[in-house]
């Protein structure tokens, strides 16, 4: 890298006065009801807080729950064999399981085993929200969906209006798939198979679903896919990649992939989220967000800014994109570990978020939306 060019983006202290750009729009949003599992086979552990539930001291505890996280499991997938990259998040309801997002097919057994480990197996997944169809967030998907002889439960999955064509005939998402990932396709996802459409419930921005005791509120929020939904229940926020990549003792980054990344939509979705002020937010890469959440978001949103202008610079001085790669990867790790992340904590990035991806996702937004700034 040239110079005494670093690669640390600046961090700023919380604005607590910020604007927060636009709520979601409460009033008007449309309820879908779900229905109670009924005398359905279930685990012990749903009946014991069934139990709960129905007993006075039940009663309360289920409505202090909708303003906590006690009853949040962070799954892990262990995606190619590596812990702490790719989780799938369960939430305990009186209907079963919520599940949001599931990871790849290839990683079903491996979130079946942590399931398990909370008192739960795959029949008690009644609900599926993904917050989009990549793969490592969307990939297990029909397996949740499917009857019990293929280790399904026969689960609603719940997808924003763009995505679900693609869950219910994955077929183009495939073939798109194949021709980056070639012979690694099914070694990285598993089998992709089709979401029955009757199972497929599509979800508009700022739509509630009623799983008793929560409400969980579907809100649009665009820039790392145009397809993309955060879920927001109680205090609570499922954060999707939208929210940043994670890892150990590192520091938020968006992960940027072609073909939708949107700076613009992306920094507005942050402030979707800062406006719910949850004090708990959760994320595919890597789990519940252990510092303030406000600060999280404000050191992503820097990183949002602070990449697209790196990157910007480099496109328009002409740099070859396989140097670029090479460039930014030395920019990002250098940020990571000045931020103090470990050795580990750096492939553990790269692993959820191949830094290269990135530069393709950079080239084409900027071409597309901004041209003139390349001049």
């Amino acid at each position: 890298m040239a110079g005494a060019e670093r690669a640390v983006c600046v961090r700023r202290g919380t604005e607590r006065g910020r604007s927060n750009g636009r709520p979601p729009r409460a009033p008007d949003s449309r309820d879908t009801p779900q229905n109670s599992i009924g005398n359905r086979e279930i685990s012990p552990a749903l009946r014991e807080r069934r139990r709960l539930r129905d007993s006075q001291g039940g009663l309360r505890r289920c409505r202090d729950e909708i303003n906590s996280h006690v009853n949040v499991h962070i799954l892990d997938t262990r995606q190619l064999g590596h812990p702490g990259i790719v989780a799938a998040t369960a939430l305990e309801t009186d209907d079963g399981i919520a599940l949001f997002d599931t990871g790849a097919e290839s990683t079903f057994d491996n979130v079946m085993v942590d399931l398990r480990k909370a008192g739960f197996d795959a029949k008690d997944v009644r609900h599926v929200f993904l917050s989009h169809i990549h793969f490592d967030h969307a990939g297990a998907a029909w397996r949740f969906a499917g009857p019990s002889r293929t280790g399904g439960s026969g689960a609603t999955v719940y997808v924003h209006p763009r995505g679900a064509p693609h869950l219910i005939d994955p077929t183009k998402l495939v073939e798109s798939a194949r021709r980056i990932f070639g012979d690694d396709m099914d070694r990285l996802w598993g089998r992709i198979a089709p979401v029955p459409a009757e199972r497929v419930k599509i979800l508009e921005d700022n739509e509630v679903v009623r799983v008793s005791p929560f409400e969980i509120r579907a809100i649009a929020t665009p820039g790392h896919a145009s397809h993309h939904h955060v879920y927001h229940w109680g205090d609570c926020v499922f954060g999707g990649d939208i929210a940043g990549v994670r890892i150990g003792n590192g520091p938020p980054i968006p992960p940027f992939v072609p073909p939708e990344l949107q700076v613009e939509s992306w920094l507005e979705s942050i402030h979707k989220i800062l406006a719910l002020k949850p004090a708990n937010l959760y994320l595919p890469h890597f789990g519940k967000v252990q510092t303030d959440v406000p600060d999280h978001l404000d050191a992503l949103e820097e990183r949002v800014n602070c990449w697209a202008e790196w990157l910007r610079g480099k496109i328009r001085g002409g740099l070859d994109e396989k140097l670029l790669r090479k460039e930014f990867a030395e920019h990002e790790h250098a940020d990571l570990r000045a931020w103090g992340a470990s050795e580990d904590d750096v492939q553990g990035y790269e692993a959820a978020d191949p830094s290269y991806m990135a530069v393709g996702a950079a080239i084409r937004y900027w071409k597309k939306y901004h041209p003139e700034a390349l001049a």
